[in-house]
C-alpha cells in the first residue's frame, strides 16, 4: 500500500501528534520573530528551510504566507495567489503562517494566525473561530454529513459578518485527509508538491466525482461530501475573511472506529483564545528559543 489514509495505530497517531505538534512549533517561532519590513517571500523561505532542518522530506503544498488584506483572500483568489509574493509585514496587520510538511511519509497541515500588534477586529475574528472547534466535533459525532457540516461552518460565519473563505482553498475545503505515504527511492514532484500524496488526491477525488465510491479526500459543500463522516485524519481548516482581516485554525481530526476527537488538546490557537478570553495578548511564543 503507497497511501495509508485511515485505520492507524496508536504508534501511528502518536507519531502524527508529535509532528504536528512539532510544525505548530515552527509556525509560531517564525511568527513571535516577525519585524516590520519582512517580506512574505522572506518569511517563507525561512519556514522552508527551518522544515527541512526538523526533517521535512517533502511537502503536500509549500509554506503559505499571508500578510495584511491577504489574509482575507480577497477577490477573485487563485491557487497562485497562495504563494509568497513581495508584500511587506506592517504594524497592524492580519498575519497567517500555514504549512503541510510530510515527514518520511507523514503528512501534517498546520496554521497559525495573529496580528502583528493589536487590533480589536482581529481580536473578535479570532474569537468567533473559537465555536467551530466544538462544534465540527458535535456534528460528526452524531453523524451529520460532511456537506452539511461544510455548510453550517459556512453559514455561521457568514452570520457573524465576515466571508467563509476556506471555500476560496483548494477544492474549496473545509477538511482534507491526512496521509502516511511510503518512501519513494526517487523524488517525485508536481510543480513543487509531492506527487504520490497529490498523485493520490486527484486519483481519489475523481472516482468520488465519478460515483465510483464514497472516499472523496475532499470536506465540502460539494456532492461528494454529501454523505456520514467516514474514518481518517481530517485536516480542519475554517478560514473568516472581512476587508483587510483575515484568521483560520487548522488542525487534525481524527475519525476511527465510530469516535471522533482532536489529535491534540492544545495546539496553539486553544491557548490563544483563552488569551482572548482572558483579555490578555495572544501573541506568538517562541517556544524553540
Amino acid at each position: 500500500m503507497l497511501v495509508k489514509s485511515k485505520n492507524f495505530t496508536e504508534s501511528e497517531l502518536d507519531h502524527f501528534r508529535e509532528l504536528q505538534s512539532t510544525s505548530f512549533a515552527i509556525l509560531e517561532e517564525t511568527a513571535a520573530e516577525l519585524y516590520a519590513g519582512q517580506s512574505e517571500k522572506e518569511v517563507g523561505h525561512l519556514l522552508f528551510k527551518r522544515y527541512r532542518k526538523a526533517g521535512a522530506t517533502a511537502f503536500f503544498h509549500l509554506p503559505v504566507v499571508l500578510f495584511g488584506g491577504r489574509t482575507a483572500l480577497p477577490g477573485n483568489w487563485k491557487i497562485g495567489h497562495f504563494y509568497p509574493k513581495d508584500q511587506s509585514l506592517q504594524p497592524g496587520d492580519s498575519v497567517i503562517l500555514d504549512a503541510a510538511p510530510l515527514f518520511s511519509g507523514y503528512m501534517v497541515d498546520t496554521s497559525y494566525s495573529f496580528c502583528f500588534g493589536e487590533d480589536a477586529e482581529h481580536r473578535k475574528m479570532m474569537s468567533g473561530l473559537s465555536q467551530f472547534r466544538q462544534s465540527v466535533l458535535e456534528a460528526v459525532t452524531i453523524g451529520e454529513t460532511f456537506k452539511s457540516i461544510a455548510d453550517k461552518v459556512a453559514a455561521d460565519i457568514t452570520a457573524q459578518g465576515y466571508e467563509p473563505v476556506h471555500t476560496k482553498h483548494p477544492g474549496e475545503v473545509l477538511g482534507h485527509r491526512a496521509l502516511k505515504t511510503v518512501p519513494l527511492p526517487f523524488t517525485w514532484r508536481i510543480k513543487g508538491f509531492d506527487g504520490l500524496s497529490l498523485g493520490w488526491f486527484i486519483a481519489k477525488g475523481e472516482a468520488a466525482r465519478r460515483g465510483l465510491g464514497r472516499e472523496a479526500p475532499t470536506w465540502n459543500f460539494r456532492t461528494t461530501s454529501d454523505h456520514p463522516p467516514h474514518d481518517g485524519l481530517w485536516l480542519v481548516e475554517p478560514h473568516a475573511g472581512a476587508g483587510p482581516i483575515g484568521a483560520k485554525w487548522e488542525e487534525i481530526l481524527v475519525i476511527q472506529d465510530g469516535k471522533a476527537f482532536w489529535l491534540d488538546d492544545e495546539p496553539p490557537h486553544v491557548r490563544q483564545w483563552a488569551q482572548i478570553t482572558a483579555g490578555t495578548n495572544y501573541r506568538p511564543q517562541n517556544k524553540l528559543a
